[in-house]
């Protein structure tokens, strides 16, 4: 069992109190746990180059709810929400705990924003939370929280879900977006097949739109090119407009990553910081 974390009750910024920038982490399939790909050694290299957090809040897009649900306190089991993949990686086990104090200042910053929500027991920490974060922070000794994604959910709603969690960032606490910025399964290539136009030509149109810094800029996903082709279902590109919520207003992303898994899995990783009007 990963030791939590303590934290106060009510998280206060101080001196000694790094102020985090929030990521987008590529999941992929969920051997990215085991497999040596590029992405699977830059998860690895990622944490220890970054400053360790107070506390991890997580979306994932595969704990889709009819309305929003964060974590309840207390363990979050490992769920291996998968099928046809190997023993090794179902023995897989990720004790993070959900501690009382970082469930309370999520809560409270969503109450503030008028976001409503309910806490839940019964879920966890499903593989596109557990996967990146068992490589990025091998030992869970942080409290982490985990969001659902409603299923009603827009880009400028989970952008606002981002904000409204914000000020989590200047109390140390790491916000992450899981997902992924190209997600058709029915497309899969052989393993070391490279990217075909489509999936490069979306991510080309995903960057510039982002780099932006607004909201407004994917009012009308339709018309991004071969948007569909792309995401069939939108769940797994939502998670980046929380990430580039929860950098505060007009945020834009740093690529720090990218490389293609199968052909057509891009595993794109971004930092948000907050841009200039």
């Amino acid at each position: 069992m990963g030791v939590a974390a303590n934290l106060s009750k009510e998280p206060v910024v101080t001196s000694a109190t790094k102020s985090l920038d929030p990521l987008f982490l590529a999941h992929g399939a969920p051997t990215l746990a085991i497999r040596d790909i590029p992405a699977h050694r830059f998860l690895r290299e990622l944490g220890p180059k970054s400053v360790a957090p107070r506390g991890i809040v997580i979306l994932s897009p595969h704990w889709e709810t009819a309305g929003q649900k964060i974590s309840a306190p207390g363990p979050l089991k490992t769920i291996h929400d998968f099928r046809g993949f190997s023993q090794e990686l179902h023995n897989i086990q990720y004790d993070a705990v959900a501690e009382q104090s970082l469930v309370d200042a999520v809560a409270k910053q969503l109450n503030e924003a008028g976001i409503a929500f309910e806490e839940d027991a019964s879920w966890g920490l499903d593989h596109g939370a557990w996967v990146p974060l068992s490589l990025t922070f091998p030992a869970p000794e942080v409290p982490i929280v985990a969001l659902s994604l409603p299923h009603d959910s827009t880009p400028r709603s989970i952008q606002a879900l981002g904000k409204a969690l914000h000020p989590l960032g200047n109390q140390g606490i790491l916000l992450i977006g899981s997902g992924s910025t190209t997600h058709n399964l029915s497309e899969i290539k052989p393993e070391g097949t490279p990217p075909p136009d489509w999936v490069l030509e979306f991510d080309a149109w995903l960057d510039e739109k982002m780099a932006l810094g607004k909201i407004y800029a994917f009012d009308d996903m339709e018309t991004a090119p071969h948007f569909r082709r792309a995401h069939p279902t939108e769940e797994h590109l939502l998670p980046v407009f929380f990430a580039m919520g929860a950098g505060g207003d007009h945020a834009t992303p740093r690529l720090l990553h990218r490389s293609y898994d199968h052909g057509t899995l891009s595993m794109s990783y971004y930092r948000f910081s907050a841009g200039v009007n």
